[in-house]
């Protein structure tokens, strides 16, 4: 998925897995998977049913987290958004469109949710904290949108420390075209982007590595 040019221009390494993960769900929430919540939304039905395959793998491997973008009923929280995309005003707190997608396999009583107000899930949380004291060394990436908050939060990841893992058919977007040259753009530059199966057997091996340690 590597783009030609980026390769030939020496962005041609490999991020190698770590030993504790983390699986970051990424605003998987009704204002961005139900078209009768907000015109954001698209179908996400497929890639929340491998995100789920993917929280079952990672249960007792490393923490799992949600975010959740949205803004106070002024909006008096929302910045420059609002000039660009107008429809972020239906993604109001406490209302539906940021509640998560009732179909994700949520635990609330080991799972953490974010709540976030811009683009990346690092940018005003305490997500870069949480997973620092949780001795994490790999970031599972899922959630929408590939080409904004997804896209966004890998970048971070990246700047951070945490090497991103984008399962590709865990992530979803309004534009197919935007999608896939996000994927690209972020396997060519930012992380590493995987087929969920991929990911399901790393973290059985890590499972495997730390049943043994």
């Amino acid at each position: 998925m590597k783009d030609e040019a980026n390769i030939r221009g020496g962005f041609d390494g490999t991020l190698v897995p770590g030993n504790r993960p983390a699986l970051l769900v990424i605003d998987f929430q009704r204002g961005f998977t139900e078209a009768a919540v907000s015109p954001l939304a698209s179908d996400c039905s497929s890639a929340i049913a491998a995100t789920n395959r993917l929280i079952a793998a990672m249960r007792g491997l490393g923490p799992v987290i949600f975010t959740i973008v949205g803004y106070s009923a002024n909006m008096a929280d929302i910045g420059c958004w609002k000039q660009k995309c107008g429809a972020l005003t239906t993604l109001e707190r406490g209302t539906a469109a940021c509640e998560l997608d009732p179909r994700l396999d949520y635990a609330a009583q080991t799972d953490l949710i974010l709540h976030k107000t811009q683009a990346s899930a690092f940018f005003g949380t305490p997500l870069a904290n949480i997973l620092a004291s949780s001795g994490c060394d790999m970031l599972v990436v899922a959630g929408a949108t590939t080409s904004g908050c997804v896209r966004a939060s890998v970048v971070d990841a990246m700047q951070y420390g945490f090497p991103p893992f984008v399962a590709h058919d865990c992530v979803a977007d309004r534009s197919e075209a935007q999608h896939a040259s996000n994927l690209i753009d972020m396997a060519s530059k930012y992380g590493e982007v995987v087929s969920s199966e991929a990911m399901l057997k790393t973290l059985a091996d890590i499972g495997a590595a730390q049943s043994v340690n």
